[in-house]
């Protein structure tokens, strides 16, 4: 069954008499704008491929998207979070631990001896582990890992001889998120045997990891859709739409699609292009997309 957004396009599609009979035959509600107003319809059971497709080619159908089920929104959502990561996370892990081959292969040749005496972690010297978008540097010359040894990678765990950070790098800014004792948490004895013996756990980790990437992934662009909704809302209200909030919030979603591809792929490939002139052209092609959808629809109430 086909979806409507109101009951006028539904009249209209089915061949229903003019609510008004005064309107000029032939000539579309909305003055010479000359738009039909079913150009925004999509199918209702579209797939996530064609919604990502429409979302990044053809923005007049933003609204058919948005008029879609609850369901089929939360699988778009999970469909790019899930892109996303796969670019970010899933490739470069991957391929890195093939290089090493295999985690067992990396520890018994790969790092250094190491070991936890007394609260306090000795390596015979610094080493790193690049494992996509997080890297584990090792560095026990100093009580802290200096910040002048950590990369650009968007997440660091840097080990010093008796604390361990969690650093994160955005835009070239880098910001403390966890400081602790080493002793919190590697026993002493802690040492390359302990490692290969928890393989498995390495492995789960990694899983767990993927998952909380793709849950903040999300919320970080849902929270921007309501950001967006906030401008998008008068505008909406400004045509002959009978759209509701959380229409204009999920539009809001779907009209972020190309902004998000090029930040993730800018990331993906080494961030080659500054971080922030990335954002800043994601932004002005999403908030270009939400004109772009609405324009063809701002002169429903206007006063002749």
């Amino acid at each position: 069954m086909r979806e409507y957004i109101n009951d006028e396009e539904k009249r209209k599609h089915e061949g229903g008499p003019p609510e008004n009979p005064s309107d000029p035959p032939g000539e579309p509600e909305g003055g010479s704008s000359g738009q039909s107003s079913l150009d925004f319809e999509v199918p209702e059971k579209v797939s996530v491929i064609e919604q990502l497709r429409i979302s990044i080619m053809r923005p007049m159908q933003l609204i058919g998207l948005a008029g879609l089920s609850v369901g089929r929104f939360v699988r778009y959502c999970l469909f790019m979070g899930l892109l996303i990561e796969f670019m970010l996370y899933v490739i470069p892990v991957a391929a890195t631990i093939i290089h090493f081959g295999g985690f067992r292969n990396l520890f018994e040749n790969k790092i250094p001896d190491f070991n936890v005496s007394n609260g306090v972690l000795k390596a015979d010297e610094p080493f790193k582990i690049n494992l996509g978008t997080y890297e584990i540097v090792v560095d026990t010359k100093e009580s802290a890992v200096p910040k002048d040894s950590l990369g650009s990678a968007p997440l660091t765990f840097a080990i010093g001889s008796a604390r361990l950070q969690a650093v994160v790098t955005e835009n070239g800014l880098q910001q403390v998120l966890l400081d602790q004792r080493i002793a919190d948490y590697f026993e002493d004895g802690f040492n390359r045997e302990t490692l290969v013996s928890a393989i498995p756990g390495f492995y789960i980790a990694l899983i767990l990891t993927g998952v909380l990437m793709v849950t903040a992934t999300l919320l970080k662009y849902l929270a921007a859709s309501l950001i967006y909704m906030l401008l998008a809302w008068p505008i909406a209200q400004n045509t002959g739409l009978d759209l509701k909030r959380g229409n204009v919030f999920r539009l809001c979603f779907y009209a972020q699609t190309i902004g998000m591809l090029l930040v993730n792929v800018n990331k993906a490939t080494g961030g080659y292009i500054p971080g922030a002139i990335v954002s800043a052209v994601g932004i002005f092609i999403t908030l270009r997309m939400i004109f772009k959808t609405f324009a063809p629809y701002a002169r429903y109430h206007t006063d002749e």
